[in-house]
């Protein structure tokens, strides 16, 4: 027997005995939910209030935030597992206009490319800007999960308990009041902010937030039923006359007089309204989400006169929870893959050998199922995927997977900037922007790019070529960079540069988000200021060809201040040249989270030419802002090296002021390094450090002090990655 058909007999069975029986007449109630972002969490005291004192909810229709709680209620979920969900609810990466970095493809954290901050901006054809700031693919996924049981439903009447929610058709500017389909899209598509997450295609029509036409939908409550309606409305704060100094501030009031208008007209068509004053709030206060409850909750019971006519005595209320459980469906939490559509064939079929490559033809659980996911739509650059379950209806029974259309060729730019100054030292600053652009009739291949103007300015350039949904790729590029080397005598410093252009060729394994291995070739031409002599090897003008290979593993949270997560790059080859040279080089990075606001982090970095002595330009540098803090940039020039670090950070608790919100962290890091310095024989150097950290949109920002094994202080200040 089907899931779908079991669950049709058990309603049945539930609905004949009480059709057959005379009920006694009672209104048919219909809830109302408006939309206003997180203010629209208080709708779950609400309907905790009504639970706790008996009160049906028949109908429940919703816009925008109140789509959400409203679709939630209507699959049958109560308020303690809605709290729950919300509790668990990670808004920063739902309501993030970006993939999370944890989330992107490796290729897009090489060194060479990996932005220090978490700033991204995405642009369409020729940098046009796109339809929304936030494809809200994330969303789109959770709502996927929350309501897979109803993937096949017909209409939104079969729910536990019936539902609607309202949006906006841009092309006819009406009201649109989505009563089947797909349950997960239509939640999405009554949260579609305009400019803020991108709109939902429906048949002909496209689709933003429901909020503009009806912001409390009284009459589409009245609509499915309703012989008596309620509406739960959040009153906002009164604008500030300054406000409207700037064109956002005029624009946003703009907005909010059209919902305003239209609320007035709804709530007088209602037969209560619930007012919860959530002045005190803003729309983005997301972590408030107890306090909202607990005011939603709150407004109910001072108007609990109002609403005792239409609670129930005990055995109806029974009653009505019986006939709600039995109108749920569950689902299995582990399945098959058994469908997969997407816009194009050739995507479709890109698409399913991925996915049969990442899970097999076995069983998975959801989790896995949520997670692949995720990192496919942000490697392919889609608006979206979901998911449902598909009932054995003389079908396979499994998950059904749906990718929507990739709006056209996209452009993700990741500004970072660069700053370290300290005394005895160049200052050094530049500005990086790492771009990653998806064309619009590809699977998943991308040009990446990553530009500097600063000390050290160059671009550099790849094309990545995954096969057909496989993990193999190949990935050809240029490059062309200068580079200030510097040494030290004493106070003095001698500055060289190198200015180097040439192309590279790669082929490897590893589409996913953390682990790639690749072995190719870079070849080049090196124009050096000057022709130094060190240890017997002079540098000398000319070509190189450095065939190599190259892991890369990176599943930390962030480009900039990590919280947890690991971070390591491989390289090993042989530079032949003037004066040939095998070499190796290892950066590792491991942070983990010791309690709420600790974070613990240890890391190494080493680099050789197995014993081969070095020309100037190619001695591997050690020194700066990053790597043994207490020494001068570029200080330590080694032909083999390696050192250590580890350190703990201290969070404060986060601060907010002037619409901006921040977390300073105290972070304290200890290094030591043995390094090979030639003809001056080898030495060991230790650095002790501390310093305040702020992450921002263009990297980590800091002042740090540091001490060497002379006890000597160098005090830093440096924006950029840590």
């Amino acid at each position: 027997m089907t899931l779908r058909l079991r669950c049709s007999l058990a309603l049945l069975l539930m609905c004949v005995p009480l059709a057959a029986q005379p009920q006694p007449s009672r209104h048919k109630l219909g809830l109302a939910l408006s939309g206003g972002g997180a203010l629209g969490l208080a709708h779950i005291g609400v309907i905790q209030y009504f639970e706790e004192h008996h009160i049906p909810i028949d109908y429940v229709a919703g816009t925008s935030m109140g789509g959400l709680v409203g679709g939630f209620y209507a699959t049958g979920m109560d308020s303690a597992q809605m709290k729950t969900f919300v509790a668990h609810a990670d808004w920063d990466a739902w309501l993030n206009p970006n993939p999370r970095f944890v989330d992107q493809p490796v290729v897009e954290k090489q060194a060479w490319n990996r932005a220090s901050g978490d700033l991204a901006l995405r642009f369409g054809h020729r940098f046009s800007l796109p339809a929304g700031l936030n494809s809200g693919a994330l969303l789109a996924l959770v709502l996927s999960h929350q309501t897979m049981a109803y993937a096949g439903l017909g209409s939104f009447d079969d729910l536990p308990t019936p539902f609607r929610c309202v949006a906006t058709d841009l092309i006819k500017g009406d009201r649109v009041v989505l009563s089947n389909g797909s349950l997960a899209k239509a939640m999405r598509a009554t949260m579609s902010i305009p400019a803020i997450f991108t709109p939902v295609r429906w048949d002909n029509m496209v689709l933003v937030d429901g909020g503009l036409v009806e912001n409390v939908p009284v009459q589409t409550a009245r609509e499915m039923g309703a012989s008596a309606v309620i509406a739960v409305t959040l009153r906002a704060p009164q604008p500030d006359p300054e406000q409207f100094k700037t064109l956002t501030g005029v624009l946003r009031q703009t907005v909010s007089v059209t919902i305003t208008l239209n609320e007035r007209r709804s709530v007088a068509l209602a037969d209560l309204d619930i007012d919860v004053d959530t002045t005190k709030f803003s729309g983005t206060d997301y972590s408030k989400a107890d306090d909202l409850i607990a005011l939603g909750y709150k407004t109910a019971a001072q108007m609990g006169d109002r609403l005792k006519a239409f609670e129930l005595p005990d055995d109806e209320w029974q009653a009505y929870l019986r006939q709600r459980a039995a109108r749920t469906c569950h689902v299995p939490d582990s399945g098959r893959v058994v469908a997969v559509v997407a816009a194009t064939p050739d995507f479709q079929q890109n698409a399913q050998h991925e996915l049969q490559r990442k899970l097999g033809d076995g069983v998975v659980p959801e989790r896995k199922l949520d997670d692949v996911l995720t990192c496919m739509v942000a490697a392919t650059g889609v608006a979206g995927a979901s998911y449902g379950w598909q009932p054995a209806d003389g079908q396979p029974e499994g998950y059904s997977i749906r990718f929507q259309p990739r709006p056209g060729e996209q452009v993700l730019a990741r500004p970072s900037l660069y700053f370290a100054s300290s005394s005895g030292e160049p200052t050094r600053a530049g500005l990086k922007l790492s771009t990653s652009t998806i064309f619009a009739n590809t699977y998943n291949a991308r040009f990446l790019s990553a530009a500097t103007i600063g000390y050290d300015p160059g671009i550099q350039m790849e094309y990545y070529h995954p096969f057909d949904g496989s993990a193999f790729f190949v990935a050809p590029g240029i490059f062309v960079q200068r580079e200030h080397v510097g040494s030290y005598s004493g106070p003095l410093r001698t500055d060289r540069t190198r200015d180097r252009f040439g192309g590279s060729f790669y082929a490897g394994i590893g589409t996913w988000p953390h682990a790639q291995a690749r072995v190719g070739v870079r070849a080049g031409y090196d124009f050096y200021d000057t022709a130094p002599l060190i240890d017997g090897v002079r540098s000398r003008t000319g070509a190189w060809v450095n065939p190599e290979t190259v892991w890369i593993y990176n599943s930390q949270d962030s480009g900039g201040l990590p919280t947890h997560g690991i971070r390591a790059e491989v390289t090993a080859g042989y530079s032949i040249r003037d004066t040939s040279f095998p070499y190796f080089r290892e950066e590792f990075l491991t942070v983990r989270p010791a309690g709420r606001l600790v974070t613990l982090f240890v890391g190494n970095e080493a680099a050789t030419s197995f014993g081969h002595k070095l020309g100037y330009y190619d001695q591997f540098t050690f020194g700066g802002a990053h790597q043994l803090s207490a020494f001068r940039y570029q200080e330590l020039h080694a032909n083999t090296l390696v050192a250590a670090r580890g350190g703990v950070v201290l969070h404060a608790p986060i601060v907010r002021s002037l619409g901006f919100s921040f977390q300073p962290a105290l972070v304290t890091w200890y290094e030591a390094g043995r390094f090979d310095l030639g003809s001056q024989g080898w030495q060991t150097h230790q650095s002790a450090s501390t310093g305040i950290f702020v992450p921002t949109p263009l990297g980590a920002a800091g002042l740090a002090v540091s001490f060497n094994e002379y006890g000597k202080a160098r005090l830093r200040l440096m924006l950029g990655g840590f």
